[in-house]
């Protein structure tokens, strides 16, 4: 054995003065890794499509051998399932958050909602690639992806869950017109996507904040009472107004003074 090799303790071998690795270690190098094959995934997804993406250009691409690549994923398939399901669970972590957060704030309570409804749409502005890939799947967000894992219909099912808790607070206090949570919750992301995908078509030229205020916009005019609605929108009714951005933006920036980047959500354009 030589000095370079060291000696071997357990399944490990160490180099000369060095320790053995620790869980936490391994645990942060593999999810470093796993995130590196998501981001050239979604990429390759996101422009070729899944039927035209090969597994040979997704380890390619990632610099790792074909080999390597099927020692994590079985097959192209499960690739994408993966990141579809990583992604999404992502997603939904930072919804919980920014919830959370909300909880906390002392801002009105149609202010908190429609800040608590930016966590997901800059997840996927900031992933556009996701974002993309989402949109070639051609289903309706409102439903259930068709060929959807258990994992998905899981995270699926909690976002809906906490939409409809939002509309039943909201109908409680007299915020939003009455009507069906389900149904609503539903029409919020018909909404989304159709905002999203134009967005991407155009180009993703939008800046992050505009497309944001547009969604939050659509959000109190679909939603709100006929007062609600005069508070939070400019007085034309095509935006949200100054007062009203303003609030949301002393929002973001309480969370991120208190340690909650995620939640604040750094305002990064794409």
């Amino acid at each position: 054995m030589s000095l370079e090799e060291g000696p071997v303790v357990g399944a490990v071998r160490l180099g000369r003065g060095r320790r053995p690795q620790t869980a936490k270690v391994r645990d942060a190098r593999d999810a470093a890794y796993r995130e590196h094959i998501f981001e050239v995934a979604e990429k390759l997804f996101a422009e070729q499509g899944f039927d035209n993406t090969r597994m040979q250009d997704i380890a390619a691409a990632a610099g790792i051998s074909l080999g390597t690549l099927y020692q994590s994923y079985p097959g192209k398939r499960e690739l994408h399932r993966g990141l579809l399901t990583g992604r999404d669970q992502q997603m939904l972590d930072a919804v919980v958050l920014r919830q959370k957060t909300m909880a906390r704030s002392t801002a009105g309570g149609m202010e908190r909602i429609l800040w608590m409804l930016e966590a997901n749409l800059r997840f996927l502005l900031q992933h556009p690639d996701y974002l993309r890939m989402h949109l070639h799947e051609g289903h309706a967000w409102y439903n259930r992806a068709a060929d959807g894992t258990q994992d998905q219909d899981e995270v699926w099912t909690r976002g809906q869950a906490l939409m409809e808790q939002v509309f039943n607070w909201g109908m409680a206090e007299g915020w939003f017109s009455p009507g069906v949570p389900a149904h609503m919750a539903r029409l919020v992301v018909v909404n989304q996507q159709t905002r999203l995908a134009n967005w991407v078509i155009d180009g993703l030229h939008a800046p992050h904040e505009q497309v944001l205020a547009q969604i939050q916009a659509d959000f109190v005019r679909l939603f709100c009472t006929p007062a609600v609605i005069a508070r939070l929108l400019s007085g034309d009714g095509s935006g949200l107004s100054e007062q009203t951005l303003q609030t949301l933006r002393a929002m973001s920036a309480m969370a991120l003074a208190s340690g909650d980047q995620a939640a604040g959500g750094a305002r990064r354009d794409g």
